[in-house]
């Protein structure tokens, strides 16, 4: 994985071992590449993903770009709360924890603990640390539904939240960001404690 090189020097995660690959990290972060480097090496890759290369390398300044592709963080921060949120509850169709993720586990070599089983021809995935059951789930959905917000603050959380189907429905960009934020980490902690 190799990424806690991204860290400061002396950052407590550097050293951790068990937690990530079994090394200690003491690599310094690679040097930035400019845009026109970036274009370079993008610009050899035909065909990814069976999709056409963007139009947008035609353009004349594009290779000068020091961000290649800006875009709206409140948008990548609902995705990613959604992606979280739906990782925590593990809901079908919106976790990230998948076989596919978890066979990726075995061929890095960590946390063998969470490689998926075959039991009876299906294939198992163990729990995860971070995968609620239904006990947590219901307190979880139990506080957003008694959260109560400053007006215009976000929307009435409350009525986002669907209790027989423990599920969030209708969440906005904004109110992705309020629960990513603010009411996440109240969740989690009380959840865990």
């Amino acid at each position: 994985m190799h990424h806690q090189r991204f860290l400061q020097a002396n950052h407590p995660y550097r050293r951790l071992k068990k937690e990530f690959n079994g090394h200690q990290e003491n690599d310094e972060p690679p040097i930035p590449l400019i845009g026109l480097q970036i274009h370079g090496k993008v610009n050899k890759v035909h065909n990814v993903f069976g999709r056409k290369k963007s139009v947008f390398f035609d353009l004349p300044y594009w290779s000068k770009l020091q961000v290649m592709h800006c875009i709206y963080v409140i948008h990548v921060e609902k995705n990613v709360c959604d992606n979280l949120i739906g990782t925590l509850l593990n809901i079908q169709g919106k976790t990230k924890d998948e076989t596919i993720a978890r066979l990726d586990l075995l061929e890095m070599k960590i946390r063998e603990s969470l490689v998926p089983k075959e039991v009876e021809r299906r294939t198992y995935l163990p729990p995860a640390c971070y995968t609620m059951f239904r006990p947590g789930k219901i307190s979880f959905f139990f506080f957003l539904k008694s959260v109560k917000v400053p007006q215009r603050y976000s929307s009435n959380i409350k009525i986002l939240v669907s209790m027989q189907d423990l599920k969030l429905v209708g969440l906005k960009s904004h109110d992705c960001h309020i629960v990513m934020k603010q009411l996440l980490l109240v969740l989690i902690h009380g959840i865990l404690c």
